[in-house]
């Protein structure tokens, strides 16, 4: 399954269903809140040990829903760009 190349801009007219409109809606909004704490923090106190990184992923993927974000979006792009996901 192809990715969003990490220099590609996404695209602004994928199209989303109604499910993952309701996702996004239920889980950015701490996402992106939980992101931009932790961004603070590290600017004023220094980047974090690998530890305090693991457990920031974790934190993301098990109380912010950073794991249906990715497939929400990864979901809707593949569409956009015409993959065939059903192998």
């Amino acid at each position: 399954m192809p990715f969003v190349d990490d220099t590609t801009t996404y695209p602004v007219d994928c199209v989303f269903t109604g499910r993952e409109l309701d996702d996004i809606d239920w889980y950015k909004a701490d996402f992106e809140s939980a992101v931009s704490e932790q961004e603070g923090l590290w600017i004023k106190n220094g980047g974090p040990t690998d530890e305090e990184w693991d457990a920031y992923i974790k934190h993301l993927t098990d109380k912010c829903g950073m794991d249906k974000l990715l497939t929400v979006y990864q979901n809707a792009y593949n569409r956009y760009a015409g993959v065939d996901t059903a192998q």
